[in-house]
């Protein structure tokens, strides 16, 4: 149920900027429109608000700089002006294109084509509460979204956070013009992605990406492929539900480009193919550098993961993201077994300073000995300086590591 007039008036003007932007603006033709409004209908807050503003931009936020402060960066020739918050929340002030009415009917969906201000209340030339109330996605016309393909794939997004559906002739639309989305930037593309994979329930909307041609044309991947990967996105929820109490609390926090680790987790399954992980095979999404790395390394400890006596190893080279590893294999009761082993990577029975004075080596090769000795000490093969030490001089003198522990358990 949407709240009445007053309700709503209530709890957009609660919020301090509102408040003041409201204020200054003296009912000379200031509106807040979009995904703000949007939420607001539904009960949720964001940080991100956008207004249009039908007198002078420039002055008007010099005017609410005064009052908030923040840092003013502009777009587009004046056309829209961006005032940012040290605490993540961002203005959007930008001018009509035309009468209000005609600027809404100009924009992606009919729900997010709606305003508001306290002296007007609800402008709504599209119907959007009424797809609101029906968790409804519909396109405002083929023409809006060939303007901005990335519409395309808000769409997906949009019916997603609403747990809701694509309108049939929005989703026709979509069908056929599906193809345009390489016209978005990779990193406008990536964005709403990640939008997606964050939300609550992907798996079904995904799908729906996928029957439309639309993920196909994305990723690159074969749709075969996507769709078994798909499915393992929908049986990694039963699994995140699992996880111990502090990783589940990890999964909402964010790990890189907007994407937390929930969503970071179904990213490894939606790309997953049999093979190394090399970000070129795709285009037309940009990952950063800490995405890629992450990945790459759960893809590599996931190979390994079929010699499970080799946990060493798996840990060694999973490093942080063995706990994606984990998690994507349900293996759980490992979750210990790899606390162990970071402590024992973290302080081995001797410092590196030690193992250097010891063996009298540095570079490549005090590494290849560290490794040795936490890895002894892992499998419980030393448990004491005197056994360190007593490695070393058995590697130092061509020993084999194999060798050495045969004829020590002898």
């Amino acid at each position: 149920m949407l709240p009445s007039a007053q309700k709503l008036r209530n709890r957009i003007l609660k919020d301090r900027y509102n408040s003041i932007i409201f204020e200054k603006s003296r009912d000379q033709g200031v509106y807040l429109v979009g995904g703000y409004v949007r939420d607001a209908l539904r009960g949720l807050s964001s940080k991100d608000r956008d207004y249009i503003i039908t007198k002078d931009i420039e002055n008007f936020v010099d005017e609410i700089r005064e009052v908030i402060n923040g840092t003013v960066v502009a777009f587009k020739k004046g056309e829209i002006i961006r005032l940012s918050l040290k605490d993540g929340v961002t203005f959007d002030f930008s001018k009509p294109a035309g009468p209000i009415e005609e600027d809404l009917l100009k924009r992606d969906f009919s729900i997010n084509a709606i305003a508001w201000s306290p002296f007007t209340g609800i402008i709504d030339p599209s119907k959007g509460l009424e797809d609101i109330k029906k968790r409804n996605i519909r396109s405002l016309s083929d023409e809006n979204l060939i303007s901005d393909p990335l519409r395309i794939l808000r769409a997906y997004r949009f019916a997603s956070e609403l747990n809701g559906t694509i309108e049939e002739g929005t989703r026709k639309s979509i069908k056929m013009f599906h193809k345009r989305i390489k016209k978005a930037s990779p990193e406008r593309i990536t964005l709403e992605l990640f939008h997606l994979l964050n939300s609550g329930n992907p798996v079904r909307y995904l799908k729906m990406a996928l029957s439309d041609g639309l993920l196909t044309t994305i990723l690159s991947i074969p749709e075969i492929t996507l769709g078994q990967n798909i499915k393992a996105i929908s049986r990694l929820g039963t699994k995140l539900q699992k996880l111990p109490k502090k990783v589940q609390i990890q999964l909402e926090k964010l790990f890189s480009q907007n994407l937390t680790y929930k969503g970071l987790l179904r990213l490894e399954v939606l790309l997953w193919r049999d093979m190394p992980f090399i970000a070129d095979l795709f285009p037309e999404i940009k990952l950063s550098n800490n995405i890629i790395k992450r990945i790459a390394l759960t893809y590599k400890g996931m190979k390994i993961f079929k010699k499970e006596d080799r946990l060493f190893d798996i840990f060694l080279i999973s490093r942080e993201s063995t706990i994606d590893v984990l998690t994507l294999k349900g293996r759980f009761d490992l979750f210990k077994e790899y606390e162990r082993f970071k402590k024992i990577w973290k302080k081995g029975l001797l410092s590196s300073l030690e193992i250097s004075q010891i063996a009298k080596i540095k570079g490549q090769r005090i590494g290849e000995v560290i490794i040795q000795l936490k890895r002894a000490q892992y499998e419980g093969k030393i448990k004491s300086k005197k056994d360190a030490v007593k490695l070393i001089l058995n590697i130092l003198h061509n020993i084999s590591y194999q060798t050495y522990y045969m004829n020590k358990d002898c």
